[in-house]
């Protein structure tokens, strides 16, 4: 059975919540014996072939930035990309298909094409995103009506585009609530970010001291997250007790920006790094002090994964399943909770039980699998 795969993103390398899922989507589909081709953006003119996966044909293909009038007209909700349409012709022309999963972002207007060809597609959502939207500061007026605009012609999207496909993918039962306010709750379905266990088997040596905090720092939800984490919980007593890894895009330049420092008692900024798993499992504990945000916090799976202990506010664990995690929302317990953290807890253990009971790519495999038949014969299998 061949499935077309597409996102509007670079899935490598996986140094990124939205790449790492749709990197193990496309891993999924692919132990599953599809034959998958993959239509992907290259940002970072990777080696494809250092991702080869089994089954799995990789197309790349490149966009330019949005010019003003387009990012004024919100035109990048509704327009197809030559590029792209160009390249769904060659496949649809090379490959019987029995099924199109268009993956991240405001890809709605792609459905259309597939259903004129008798394609089922499988709309894949990585958030409630006008509910992210709505969240990005707003300073002065002119803010106020750029996000209105945004969140506006997000919610249009949505409601013009969604229910056109066989299947929607979410990430949470939040998520889930969120999206079956205007679709069918037969045709939405959570599938958890997860990860490949077999992925996740670093034995670096834990050190009592560094704490680590993994993320896109250029992204509003997470420089918030820092922000307050800094100003707010982060002090002389932790300093002297922890050193304080921030790794990731954008962390230079958000620390910078936040002390007016390259280095700040005891935190240090890496920068964008290719692989965050050895940063995780060397640490003591990873914290994630969000403040704002939807999904599931792939920065928390990777850290059960790697049995790594979890301190966080409530928002930022979530919708992920465990009652191993330490969560403080005020500064002063988040600082406590800090103090008295024992770096010989099992707590990490813990973790990474849940991670495999939930969120890893062998339990997610079959519910994706389950998914496919529905949008694919009407129907789920006969065994759930």
């Amino acid at each position: 059975m061949n499935i077309l795969f597409f996102t509007d993103i670079s899935p490598f390398p996986q140094n990124g919540g939205e790449r790492i899922r749709s990197y193990y989507l496309i891993k999924a589909l692919s132990q599953l014996g599809y034959e998958v081709i993959a239509v992907v953006q290259n940002v970072e003119k990777v080696d494809v072939q250092k991702y080869h996966l089994p089954n799995v044909t990789f197309y790349t293909y490149e966009t330019k930035p949005f010019d003003l009038l387009t990012r004024i007209t919100g035109k990048q909700y509704f327009q197809r990309s030559a590029t792209v349409m160009s390249i769904f012709e060659e496949v649809c022309r090379d490959y019987p298909l029995a099924a199109a999963i268009l993956d991240y972002g405001y890809v709605g207007h792609y459905i259309s094409y597939f259903r004129q060809k008798q394609i089922p597609v499988i709309l894949g959502t990585h958030n409630a995103q006008p509910m992210i939207t709505w969240q990005l500061p707003s300073k002065n007026i002119v803010d106020k009506l750029r996000k209105w605009q945004l969140f506006s012609m997000e919610k249009l999207h949505e409601r013009m585009y969604f229910n056109k496909a066989a299947a929607v993918l979410v990430v949470s039962e939040d998520d889930n609530a969120y999206h079956t306010r205007f679709l069918p709750k037969q045709k939405v379905f959570t599938v958890p970010n997860f990860l490949d266990a077999k992925d996740y088997h670093f034995t670096g040596k834990k050190q009592q001291r560094v704490l680590v905090m993994t993320a896109n720092f250029g992204v509003y939800m997470n420089f918030a997250g820092l922000k307050w984490f800094i100003e707010n919980v982060w002090d002389d007593d932790l300093a002297g007790k922890y050193d304080l890894w921030l790794v990731g895009r954008g962390s230079k330049e958000a620390l910078k920006q936040i002390t007016g420092k390259e280095e700040y008692r005891n935190i240090v900024a890496f920068g964008k790094v290719d692989d965050v798993k050895w940063y995780i499992s060397v640490a003591s504990a990873v914290i994630i002090p969000l403040v704002h945000g939807s999904g599931t916090r792939l920065k928390c799976l990777e850290a059960m994964a790697l049995s790594t202990p979890i301190i966080s506010t409530r928002k930022g664990v979530e919708g992920v399943k465990s009652h191993h995690f330490i969560v403080s929302d005020e500064p002063a317990a988040f600082k406590q909770s800090l103090l008295a953290f024992d770096p010989e807890t099992d707590k990490g253990a813990r973790l990474r039980e849940d991670f495999l009971q939930e969120y890893s790519l062998d339990v997610n495999r079959e519910r994706l699998q389950q998914i496919v038949h529905y949008a694919v014969r009407g129907k789920m299998p006969a065994y759930v």
